[in-house]
């Protein structure tokens, strides 16, 4: 007779981890509508639903801080589990502040191609919340590695895409268009910043990484 066995149950930080990363990907999800559909009258209500998953993040991070100074065996050590939910927090606050800032200045319009860097931004997102997924494995790099290594490549995509689209834009400027061309700098500056919060959590899971092996 044959007999299921039982999954081995995931650590409560680790599901934790895998819970509070999904919400970058919530929030960049809303921001990439918003932006593939761009509709200056929508600023306020994709705001609102962006911080609205923002605050949600919030408390799912103030509980499992909650439970972190109660628990008395951590499955890696405090300090590092307390640094990562702080960078995952970064990430989706970095997301947040797209669209409080496209909003608190009233944009009317974005740069024609914006849809495109958006979707590197997603893509990482998705890319960094892969490596959060598999964090329970800290100790096999060889899944690990390449994981990591593809939010590095995409982190790097973005400053890349950063770089040349700034460029254009100073290549094409006058005095009557330099002001627009400097909010279309910020709102570019705003979405690579997103990248670099996905670099940050990678450079603490290897940190992890490498203590734990």
């Amino acid at each position: 007779m044959l007999f299921n066995k039982k999954k081995k149950k995931i650590n409560y930080f680790y599901s934790q981890f895998e819970i509070l990363i999904s919400y970058p990907e919530k929030a960049m999800r809303l921001v990439k509508e918003f932006v593939d559909n761009f509709d200056k009258s929508r600023l306020e209500e994709v705001k609102i639903a962006v911080h609205n998953v923002e605050h949600e993040a919030d408390l799912v991070k103030k509980e499992t801080c909650e439970r972190l100074a109660k628990e008395f065996i951590t499955p890696i050590d405090r300090e590092d589990i307390f640094l990562l939910l702080d960078n995952i927090d970064d990430l989706t606050d970095a997301i947040d502040e797209i669209t409080y800032k496209l909003y608190l200045h009233d944009y009317q319009s974005l740069p024609n191609n914006l849809s495109d860097f958006v979707n590197v931004d997603l893509q990482c997102v998705l890319a960094t919340e892969d490596v959060i997924a598999n964090l329970r494995y800290l100790t096999n790099k060889k899944l690990l590695d390449p994981l990591i290594e593809k939010v590095r490549n995409l982190e790097e995509e973005c400053d890349h895409y950063y770089e040349e689209n700034v460029k254009s834009l100073y290549e094409k400027v006058d005095n009557d268009t330099y002001l627009s061309v400097r909010r279309y700098e910020k709102i570019y500056s705003l979405f690579e910043y997103v990248s670099d919060k996905c670099r940050d959590i990678i450079k603490t899971v290897e940190m992890i990484m490498y203590k734990n092996l």
